[in-house]
């Protein structure tokens, strides 16, 4: 009786033993695959996308600098160790100019208005003007954060699952370009179309040139000060420009953050999707767990960085 019960015994513990080593069996095969698909041989095409949202988001970054926005050095560099934030550099310079000349047009727009009627479309420049200068100095803030910013961003996407081919390592950045160009395409079209309805469709011209006339509509807070010259228009037509690409840029600048986060969240949840009804060990989910609470530590930096920015824009 205490040999078969013995016997029993040593069956049992046989039987754990298979099913404790068919399941270390299957998740070691699941973590080859997954090590097997994410290391794909090495070309120049692999190497033309890292998948980092420091590539992805450069482009966007070096058409606001043509505007005087983001003065941050680096933004082409291949990693996020390249970037910088000096205020001897020129792009700091050339955005302090513009804060300048943005401060200068708000007081003659305030001049204007307070020389005349007080009404809601007198008062609607000044909101511009206060709106922007407001928002520029927040991206001069904000220029000052992001290198750190973006150390704290690739810490955190090393830390993700990698992409399964260079594909979709590419993925991320052709969708941020391609978002940003339609956005910038539609607001320069609204822009133009705007220009060409107040020039052909101007019932009360200032001037006989429907040019000179819509370039005089445009800056009149600074032709109540100076005599009509063109230089003069032209220069506030240039500052009408930036101010008007400002105030595009905030909500594309945020539209990309919000899609470079949102990334992050969908990598980690493909990863959890391709173990559905899988037996994983514990030490997986403690790292799934201490993945997803470092990404959101990041959106609440994010939030904390660009908090300004989100309250001018909404």
């Amino acid at each position: 009786m205490r040999q078969l019960k013995e016997r029993n015994r040593c069956n049992r513990s046989v039987r754990h033993l298979k099913i404790q080593g068919k399941i270390w069996l299957k998740n070691l095969k699941s973590g080859l695959d997954q090590i097997r698909e994410s290391q794909v041989r090495g070309t120049r095409t692999n190497f033309l996308h890292d998948g980092s949202f420091h590539e992805a988001v450069a482009p966007v970054l070096a058409v606001a600098q043509c505007f005087c926005l983001m003065p941050v050095s680096g933004i082409s560099a291949p990693t996020y160790r390249g970037l910088s934030f000096s205020r001897r550099s020129w792009r700091f310079w050339y955005s302090s100019l513009y804060l300048c000349s943005t401060s200068v047009d708000l007081a003659f727009s305030i001049r204007r208005v307070a020389h005349s009627v007080l009404d809601v479309r007198s008062v609607e420049p000044i909101v511009f003007h206060v709106s922007i200068l407001i928002a520029s100095w927040q991206f001069l803030n904000l220029a000052q954060l992001w290198p750190g910013l973006m150390r704290h961003w690739a810490a955190v996407e090393r830390r993700l699952p990698g992409y399964s081919c260079c594909l979709q390592r590419a993925r991320p950045a052709r969708r941020l370009k391609m978002v940003a160009f339609v956005l910038l395409a539609v607001s320069l079209m609204e822009h133009l179309l705007s220009i060409i309805s107040v020039i052909y469709y101007d019932f009360c011209p200032r001037r006989k040139d429907p040019v000179e006339s819509y370039l005089h509509g445009t800056s009149a807070q600074l032709f109540e000060v100076f005599p009509y010259s063109n230089w003069l228009a032209w220069l506030g037509k240039i500052q009408n420009v930036l101010l008007t690409f400002g105030w595009s840029y905030m909500d594309i600048f945020l539209m990309m953050l919000g899609m470079g986060l949102s990334e992050m969240l969908a990598r980690l949840n493909r990863s959890l999707e391709q173990q559905v009804r899988q037996p994983m060990p514990e030490a997986y989910w403690t790292w799934s767990r201490t993945l997803y609470r470092s990404i959101v530590e990041l959106i609440r930096e994010v939030d904390d960085a660009v908090s300004g920015i989100m309250l001018i824009s909404f």
